[in-house]
């Protein structure tokens, strides 16, 4: 009979506790609560899928299907204005419902999806284009946080020619890093976007030996490409994780120790991949310690919400959006923290 440890009992209650919470706000037919003040549901079914909840997660997907996704797999128009952080990353976000949906077997709906995210990619440089709509932005800005997703979402439903390119992107936005100690999240052509417009600055340059910084970018390019070494049999793709992941491991601690940030988030999801993608790299001494810094993290009542020195109010809608991501997050931790190559304290 299988015994978990202590550390991996806390934290399924976690899990259980947000998995509560997030089930009484979803109504019978699938339609999250507050589902029209933000479009942060996009990975719910993902999250529902991961923790055991099959039934509400499909419930979820084809909500969604039926009133949130075109014909074309994208977005309906109109449910994006006024959230910026959102729309911006529409990519990004409309790569998290193809896992969900794919997680909860509508993989004719995944796929509608995916072929919009597939027609979006840079046909040169393989980037996920970002959807600026204000400021002096010029064309083409692709970003790390959408391209790497939209890549995990093209291996999980069999698009390799999607994933190939997504690689060749991340290859060429780690190159293109300025040694100046910060990590540029866009690549304009094949250079990193380097003048942004000062209101969006704190998402595209990130100095990682600062507190209270976008640290999540490096992590999701991790992930992507873990999975991408398995799937695709290149073990390069390690190394180039290695490399992305360097700037949170020499960082400030401040990224693990500040309890009113959870922008480390992804970086926690990648330790708990690259453990099992990279067991010689060492990643097992980070599995408790960020099990432990989700843990920490969660309100008592379940949910997670977004980085209280940014927002220490946030809105039910907020607190739905980081919650379907830190209970996805957790999970893979949590099967980390047990896999055979993973030695306490090591």
């Amino acid at each position: 009979m299988f015994n978990p440890n202590e550390l991996t009992r806390t934290a399924l209650v976690a899990r259980d506790r947000s998995v509560d919470w997030l089930l009484k706000h979803i109504e019978s037919d699938g339609r999250p609560a507050d589902c029209d003040t933000r479009t942060g549901w996009s990975r719910l079914g993902w999250s529902l899928a991961v923790a055991g909840e099959p039934a509400a997660a499909s419930a979820v997907v084809s909500w969604a299907a039926k009133h949130r996704i075109g014909e074309n797999g994208d977005y309906l128009p109109g449910f994006m204005e006024g959230q910026s952080y959102i729309s911006q990353y529409a990519n990004y976000w409309l790569g998290t419902f193809v896992v969900s949906a794919w997680m909860a077997g509508s993989f004719d709906i995944a796929l509608r999806s995916m072929d919009y995210l597939a027609s979006q990619q840079d046909p040169v440089y393989g980037g996920l284009p970002t959807r600026l709509d204000s400021g002096n932005h010029p064309a083409g800005i692709c970003d790390v946080l959408s391209t790497a997703q939209v890549g995990l979402s093209a291996l999980i439903t069999g698009q390799l020619d999607v994933a190939d390119k997504v690689y060749r992107w991340l290859e060429g936005l780690l190159a293109a890093q300025p040694s100046d100690g910060n990590f540029y999240m866009f690549r304009q052509g094949e250079d990193v976007w380097r003048t942004p417009d000062p209101a969006f600055a704190w998402a595209a340059i990130v100095p990682f030996n600062q507190p209270r910084q976008a640290f999540y970018g490096p992590g999701m390019a991790a992930v992507f490409l873990a999975r991408y070494a398995h799937i695709r049999h290149r073990l390069e793709a390690i190394e180039l994780a290695r490399g992305f992941l360097a700037y949170n491991v020499n960082g400030t601690q401040e990224q693990f120790t500040d309890i009113e940030s959870v922008q480390a988030c992804k970086f926690g999801w990648a330790v708990g991949v690259m453990h099992q993608a990279d067991p010689e790299g060492g990643w097992g001494k980070w599995l408790a310690p960020m099990m432990q810094w989700f843990i920490d993290r969660q309100a008592p009542e379940g949910w997670w919400g977004p980085s209280r020195f940014a927002d220490p109010n946030p809105t039910f809608a907020d607190r739905l959006v980081k919650t379907s991501e830190h209970l996805m997050e957790i999970t893979a931790l949590i099967s980390a923290l047990n896999a055979s190559s993973f030695v306490q304290g090591s």
